[in-house]
């Protein structure tokens, strides 16, 4: 009998936030430097005066930029010879001695060489307060840094200290939602992120909210550019060459985030600073919805390898006016449906297009009561565009689900979706898998907003070859476009109903400006299917800890 309790008890354990120890209030300190390229025992120096200056402050983790010590605009072994350290090694014992004198924590980027394999890799160290290496980062995501950078592998490292468990991601791997979710599902407190990138503070206010996690991004600014020609080359000196000048101006900013996603400082200016913080860690932490794991499994399987992202049936590349509508507040009527379709399609018509998807918020209807939908059927085969509807459902447990109104040469198919993923509080029966239908306009996935509040959805749609992603929400958050407009950046076309807040069509890809639509009450744009098609991911990441349950993190 025990065996048949444990076995019903256990996966309802996991389902419950997780507490950990308490950590006290923690200052922290994020250095924004400009390095000299090439200048390794300059930058050293200006970098130890400018940490010291932030122990003395009181700081007791010190976060510095990404290749703090060498500058970044490196393109071949060659060049990355001149610069590169080993870890332990110069840099790490000269930081070592400040971070012993003053018991403070320290990161820093540089550039690493593996002595036994004679790769070279854009990482970062952490330093312990006894002044050890207590352990190192390799970057993951490299563009025109493949030049030098070797590939790594491993898990997102996690350590443990009196002010809460670090994790370290580079610059480039905060942008995918990979890293700062394993990190969080592992139980960091606190991310440091040294980088060398523009980056927009609401980003990382959205990343800290959906992971739980306090941010500490360490940013540089000003220009690097040095001319490259090479006449004939081997394995040191082959290059692969930046097609402009690397300007790290626009957008340069240093910043800590808290947890909550309350922007603690930041620092924009163009010279070299010490931006201090205090962050809290809390008591308790819980994600903003309850995790799938078991509808996670695509990301560990590489779909999205050439060859085989080919052979996944996609429609052919097209383009489709999307449209996101809200009825406004109160009980509604299919012929309020009818008049917020005509409205849109009438808008559609002086640009001379057709509307191929039109999307409901929560809210729209209480029931999926047959008549209702017969009359919808109709609605969307008389006007001949797809329809996304939600339904409360509210019942002895709510199933909140949203419905396609698919139109297929007069004929009308009715796809119906529960969402998947529930608010921590939140009492509702989620559905079983996620629902991806193929229209003319591209592969389409049915979402609620709650559903995209967990990063691993967009990341599973990714996989799944899906080029839009209709939503009904009703959240009310003043800054919840940033959630669209992130999870847009995962190569997906997103329109958005929201009940709560602004209508929005998101492009994703690299979509001629401007690339979406926001405003209240009607919104529509024109989507491309055929720009999202390039789908990017990090490679050679292992991913198996978002695919589990586990008692001893946040999952």
């Amino acid at each position: 009998m025990w065996r048949r309790l444990v076995r019903i008890l256990l996966p309802l354990l996991f389902m419950l936030p997780m507490t950990f120890a308490s950590a006290a209030p923690v200052k922290v300190a994020t250095i924004h430097f400009k390095p000299v390229l090439g200048d390794v025992p300059g930058n050293r120096a200006r970098l130890l005066a400018l940490s010291e200056q932030a122990a003395r402050a009181g700081a007791k983790i010190i976060v510095n930029t990404e290749m703090a010590t060498s500058g970044y605009a490196i393109f071949s072994r060659a060049d990355m010879a001149k610069v590169a350290e080993t870890i332990p090694g110069a840099s790490t014992e000269a930081f070592g001695k400040l971070a012993k004198q003053y018991g403070v924590y320290i990161a820093i980027g540089l550039p690493e060489f593996e002595k036994a394999t004679d790769q070279y890799f854009n990482s970062a160290a952490l330093i312990a307060p006894d002044g050890t290496v207590a352990g190192s980062y390799r970057k993951r995501n490299t563009l025109l840094e493949a030049s030098y950078n070797a590939i790594a592998g491993g898990p997102v490292p996690i350590f443990d200290t009196p002010y809460g468990k670090l994790a370290i991601v580079i610059c480039a791997d905060l942008f995918y939602p990979h890293f700062a979710r394993l990190a969080a599902v592992e139980g960091a407190d606190i991310l440091l992120a040294p980088a060398n990138t523009g980056v927009d503070l609401s980003f990382l206010k959205q990343r800290a909210r959906e992971n739980d996690v306090a941010l500490i991004v360490a940013n540089r600014y000003g220009t690097e550019t040095r001319g490259v020609q090479v006449d004939a080359f081997d394995e040191d000196t082959f290059t692969i060459a930046s097609p402009f000048p690397y300007d790290f101006s626009y957008g340069s900013l240093s910043a800590i985030v808290e947890h909550d996603g309350k922007a603690i400082s930041q620092w924009t200016d163009a010279n070299d600073g010490v931006v201090l913080g205090e962050i809290d860690p809390p008591d308790q932490h819980i994600f903003p919805v309850i995790r799938r794991p078991d509808l996670y499994a695509l990301l560990n399987q590489d779909t999205l390898e050439g060859y085989t992202f080919t052979q996944l049936g996609l429609p052919a590349p097209a383009a489709g006016i999307l449209v996101a509508a809200d009825l406004g507040n109160g009980t509604h009527a299919v012929s309020d449906v009818v008049a917020a379709l005509e409205n849109a399609i009438t808008k559609a018509k002086v640009e001379h297009r057709k509307v191929s998807l039109f999307v409901l918020p929560i809210g729209t209807f209480a029931t999926d009561e047959e008549t209702i939908l017969d009359q919808l059927a109709a609605l969307a085969k008389r006007k001949s565009v797809d329809l996304v509807i939600p339904f409360d459902n509210a019942g002895a447990m709510r199933q909140p689900t949203s419905i396609l109104f698919a139109v297929d040469g007069g004929e009308v198919t009715l796809h119906r979706y529960v969402r998947t993923h529930r608010l921590a509080n939140e009492g509702i029966r989620p559905g079983d898998d996620f629902v991806i239908v193929d229209r003319p306009y591209g592969r389409l996935s049915i979402l609620q907003g709650p559903d995209l509040l967990a990063p691993e959805t967009t990341m599973v749609m990714e996989k799944l070859g899906v080029d839009v992603v209709a939503v009904s929400a009703d959240i009310g958050t003043a800054d919840v476009d940033v959630v669209w407009r992130t999870r847009a950046a995962d190569y997906l076309n997103i329109v958005v109903a929201n009940g709560s807040g602004d209508e929005g069509v998101f492009l994703g890809g690299y979509p001629p400006q401007p690339s979406e639509s926001v405003g209240e009450g009607l919104v529509l744009m024109q989507s491309d299917s055929g720009l999202v098609r390039n789908k990017k991911e990090p490679r050679h990441v292992d991913v198996t800890p978002l695919l589990v349950s586990c008692a001893l993190s946040r999952c």
